[in-house]
């Protein structure tokens, strides 16, 4: 699992590193309106998108997880690919008819194109729940890698949406042709049946539920904002929202590790190694994403317009939302993921999802033509609040209340100590030069959080330093 995880933080690590140069230099190059109209095309797209997906990956991870022999691998891939490819098809057909019919950006939209047949393809869910991740890790960084230096050669100036979107979508689409070499490597032919995909209809299409109804706080959001607002709004809501993504890339990296082996903990009755993980991880969620949503909170006003642009400075209030959420979504990964659908509720998870969607469109309707973009990112923070609750509720019988609330308080009070940290140091500095203050500020913010952990004799650090992964002191 360690070396799962390295391979994959490393890949996530790329995937971070990548905007910190590109999304500065895009959002400088392209504007604030070009932004918008790449975000608002984006956001439905998805809605699209959505309909590929339908939670596969999640349900995949774990169904392959369970495979014991080479036969039933095979068949239990080629059912659940089948079922993946045939949505993919229906798809691809009703967004031909739609972009046929629509009338601006329509050559955007046909470009986004590209990505629904790279979604259609996508079985990264088999390497994941085959543990083996470094076979694609590699390859898809070098892919990366490619289109970072592409986004520098061509994208050169406003005129240039349509470059950065190809792109893009061409990365994405060389990204999984990549991992089906990979595939082909490692399971051979592979026989594509009906009666192999049957099994795996009424489970997927229940787990679909959730990414379709969770349209309504993320994609469908985004085309009201656009709608009532205007592109440049979504410009700014997206900007925020991508800082964001790009900080959720450590959490999701862990979940991406940890979910088929809790599976297999689970399916063979070892309830005190699934008790381990789970404990685990909800100490490495508190220690990772607290500190980073009150650093971002923090230093929100100065890394805005250092980072995007001045043009983006709007934004801030959005980001400032949707920090929080980093903490909440990390919550969810293990609640949701990591208990309620390995432990086979997964009718529990749709429902937290649904009803955290419907609160989130509601309150999306009634602020956002007052709050503009910051109103799409507290509904996009209602929405998180809500599922985490939930969860918190239907999971209860799988983790300890106690321990959940003794680890989070503590690592809230580093945060906040950490908080009051950077803002004193801001409120010294005088100089002009937001660089030398941004770097006070993260420098500051890292130094105190580590201190507290350090004085508190933190578990999970002294884990850390003595290189030890899941270990004797999760549970302390």
């Amino acid at each position: 699992m360690k070396k799962n995880y390295i391979y994959i933080l490393f890949y996530q690590l790329i995937i971070i590193v990548a905007p910190l140069f590109t999304t500065p230099y895009v959002s400088r190059v392209l504007g604030a309106q070009n932004i918008g109209i790449d975000a608002y095309v984006n956001s439905i797209v998805q809605i699209f998108l959505v309909f590929i997906v339908l939670n596969i990956g999640v349900y995949g991870r774990k169904q392959i997880a369970e495979t014991k022999t080479k036969a039933e691998l095979k068949a239990t891939f080629a059912g659940i690919y089948l079922m993946q490819l045939a949505c993919g098809g229906i798809v691809w057909i009703a967004y031909f008819i739609f972009v046929c019919n629509v009338s601006n950006y329509q050559m955007v939209f046909w470009i986004y194109g590209i990505t629904l047949v790279a979604y259609g393809l996508d079985i990264s869910w088999f390497f994941f729940g085959r543990e083996k991740v470094q076979r694609i890790m590699v390859r898809n960084t070098i892919v990366r890698l490619i289109s970072i230096i592409c986004i520098f050669m061509f994208v050169r100036d406003t005129g240039d949406l349509l470059v950065y979107v190809v792109i893009n979508a061409a990365a994405l689409l060389v990204g999984q042709l990549v991992t089906w070499s990979a595939l082909l490597v490692d399971l051979g032919r592979v026989r594509f049946t009906l009666e192999a995909m049957r099994p795996h209809v009424q489970p997927i299409l229940i787990l679909s539920v959730v990414p379709c109804v969770s349209l309504a706080y993320t994609s469908l959001n985004k085309v009201i904002l656009g709608n009532v607002t205007g592109e440049i709004e979504v410009g700014y809501f997206n900007q925020a929202f991508k800082i964001y993504t790009i900080c959720m890339g450590f959490v999701s990296a862990l979940s991406t590790v940890i979910l088929p082996r809790v599976a297999v903990h689970y399916k063979n009755g070892e309830t005190e190694k699934f008790n381990r993980f789970v404990s685990f991880s909800f100490r490495y969620v508190g220690f990772t994403t607290i500190p980073l949503s009150f650093g971002i909170i923090a230093i929100a006003p100065s890394f805005v317009p250092f980072f995007l642009g001045d043009a983006f400075t709007p934004a801030t209030g959005s980001l400032i939302l949707i920090a929080p959420c980093l903490f909440l979504a990390g919550l969810a990964d293990i609640l949701g993921l990591q208990i309620l659908l390995i432990t086979n509720q997964a009718k529990r998870y749709t429902i937290s999802i649904v009803i955290a969607c419907i609160v989130s469109f509601v309150t999306n309707l009634l602020i956002v033509n007052e709050w503009r973009s910051e109103g799409t990112a507290l509904s996009f923070l209602v929405a998180n609040i809500v599922i985490v609750l939930l969860q918190l509720y239907f999971a209860r019988k799988h983790y300890s209340f106690r321990y959940f609330a003794k680890i989070m308080s503590k690592y809230v009070l580093f945060g906040a100590i950490m908080l009051a940290g950077i803002w004193y140091v801001k409120s010294l500095y005088t100089g002009n030069s937001i660089t030398i203050s941004l770097l006070l500020q993260i420098g500051t913010g890292v130094y105190v959080y580590i201190f507290c952990l350090f004085f508190s004799k933190d578990p999970l650090l002294v884990q850390l330093l003595n290189r030890k992964v899941g270990g004797q002191y999760a549970r302390k």
